[in-house]
């Protein structure tokens, strides 16, 4: 008992130094300035003032499907107590939702330790990798889906784990619609949270299919019915749930829209709305970095797009780069509505001098000196040359910022058209060697993003020293190196157990980590932050790993 008084210390301490790392980061980090941010604060606020789900800032207020209802409510019922656009009340909430989450990570890491003598300090090892891991705090400081996204993920994997391991059928069904109620309340913060209601389902399947039963073979056949019958109930209440939880959104949209859509449209567009789907097509064509998605994606009707800002790699010919440096100029430079008929009349012309007027104008000119013609000469010059300098100086920028810009569905077309083409001449390419590259460029970024020295570690050349990016980005890229080794140790010692229930929570993470990845890294915007959620299950395998390892001091188990 006073050693299970002392775990339980342990983990209090723990936790509470965890929510004070958040805390302090929440208080001397925070950041408002992501645009997705922006509009969930407010889609909270128009719900509470203008008592619409819309993203408008002034009147008309339209509704709006294009977010989720998760998050914006999350923050309206935070704004409701502490006060509109508290987002400081939001990041206090956010540093103790990460902070649960550190504690489901230190309970799944209890449960999937297969050895009974290492659980505690296994959860405690995987506590701390989570308390300590930079990656996930930072977002408690921003306005973004990725703590609560977090949360969900690890609270719908451990009542999975809890209903795998039920002994009884009631218990079984009440844990699997909990489950599926809380991947659907994830799915209704991030829609592709729904990648790890997959994961657990399919490992549901697998698991209660093959499961070794030492049944005699005259008797497989009744076995693997029962199985079967075991996989599709349970399923079924899985699944059922998880629509239960989407029903109210998905009635919503069908009312206000005529539309079924029990998600957020995969771009983020109104009913009717165009999408330069040929555009995408060809970006994921060539994009395989996070470095060139806000030159050439987020600046799309925004700002202008330089072909110089295109690697070489996006084109296979010469005769290609043309034709994009054609279509770009047509995207650059759109033609100009009529506005003739909105033009102020030109005014009236002065009316001419007369001869006695003209007679004294051309004196009172000739009275000047010539000292003073040349001083004013003089004058003249340097006016002019300093504002030839400073119109030079700022007619890119105004250009850039003013420049109105256009991809039209003609445009469109013309990408489309370059897409297939690059897809038909190198398939492998386009369908394993970019995607590949792309999860590679996922995992392996520093994950620095939304801290004040964010960026990319390579080329070292263009570290910026006056934010101290030679120090700060290489220890973040060893830190991912550092959680991806220690999970893929952990999960090689569960392999190594050669114990069914071990190899079954392998399968559960390796899902929930790579379906992910492998969603992402399809996309044509391949954002770190869109993975961050892997490293909390990299805390687990690299609990594991550590206390197997001898990471920690060894002697009697706080279990005994």
């Amino acid at each position: 008992m006073p050693n299970k008084r002392k775990a339980m210390l342990v983990f209090a301490l723990l936790l509470w130094a965890a929510f004070c790392f958040r805390v302090a980061v929440a208080r001397f980090l925070p950041n408002d300035a992501p645009f997705d941010g922006q509009v969930y604060a407010q889609i909270a606020r128009n719900v509470l003032e203008q008592h619409v789900y819309s993203p408008a800032t002034e009147a008309p207020y339209d509704p709006s499907l294009i977010r989720l209802p998760g998050y914006p409510l999350f923050l309206s019922g935070i704004y409701s107590v502490f006060g509109h656009g508290n987002n400081t009340a939001v990041r206090v909430a956010q540093a103790l939702i990460d902070t649960a989450s550190c504690g489901l990570i230190a309970l799944i890491a209890f449960f999937w330790e297969p050895d009974d003598r290492l659980k505690r300090r296994t959860s405690i090892a995987a506590l701390v990798l989570a308390a300590l891991c930079p990656f996930t705090t930072i977002y408690v400081a921003t306005i973004l889906t990725e703590t609560p996204t977090v949360f969900f993920a690890l609270a719908m994997c451990l009542t999975a784990t809890l209903a795998f391991k039920s002994a009884t059928q009631k218990k079984a069904l009440l844990l699997w619609g909990a489950t599926g109620l809380l991947a659907g309340a994830a799915v209704l913060f991030r829609p592709d949270s729904g990648l790890f209601a997959a994961a657990i389902g399919i490992t549901l399947v697998v698991t209660t299919l093959l499961r070794p039963s030492g049944v005699e073979s005259s008797k497989r056949r009744p076995e693997l019915l029962y199985r079967f019958s075991r996989a599709s109930y349970l399923g079924a209440v899985f699944s059922l749930a998880f629509c239960l939880a989407l029903a109210p959104w998905t009635i919503r949209n069908f009312r206000m829209f005529h539309l079924f859509q029990p998600l957020a449209p995969a771009h983020a567009e109104m009913p009717g709305e165009f999408v330069p789907r040929g555009y995408l097509s060809w970006l994921r064509t060539w994009i395989d970095d996070g470095r060139y998605i806000d030159p050439v994606l987020w600046s799309l009707d925004e700002r202008p797009i330089q072909l110089e800002t295109i690697p070489d790699k996006a084109f296979d010919s010469a005769e290609e780069k043309q034709r994009v440096a054609a279509l770009l100029e047509k995207y650059n430079h759109p033609p100009e509505e009529p506005a003739a008929a909105n033009a102020p009349p030109d005014s009236e012309p002065s009316p001419p001098l007369s001869e006695d007027q003209s007679n004294q104008s051309q004196e009172s000119e000739s009275s000047k000196t010539e000292d003073e013609s040349a001083q004013d000469k003089g004058s003249d010059e340097a006016d002019q040359d300093d504002e030839s300098d400073q119109s030079d100086e700022n007619a890119p920028a105004d250009q850039a910022v003013d420049q109105p810009v256009e991809m039209t569905p003609g445009i469109d077309a013309g990408f489309a058209q370059l897409a297939s083409e690059r897809i038909r001449r190198h398939p492998l390419r386009y369908y394993l060697w970019l995607p590949t590259k792309r999860a590679a460029s996922l995992w392996f970024d520093t994950h620095s993003q939304y801290y004040p020295f964010e960026g990319q570690l390579l080329p070292l050349e263009d570290l910026d020293y006056d934010i101290h990016q030679q120090f700060w980005l290489p220890l973040f890229a060893g830190l991912t190196f550092l959680y991806t080794l220690l999970g893929i140790a952990g999960g090689w010692f569960l392999w190594q157990t050669r114990d069914f229930i071990a190899r079954q929570w392998l399968l559960l993470a390796a899902l929930m980590i790579f379906l992910r990845l492998a969603f992402f890294s399809s996309l044509e915007n391949p954002e770190p932050r869109y993975v961050v959620e892997i490293f909390p299950f990299l805390a687990i395998f690299g609990g594991i790993a550590l206390v197997r390892m001898g990471g920690l001091p060894k002697g009697r188990d706080v279990s005994a």
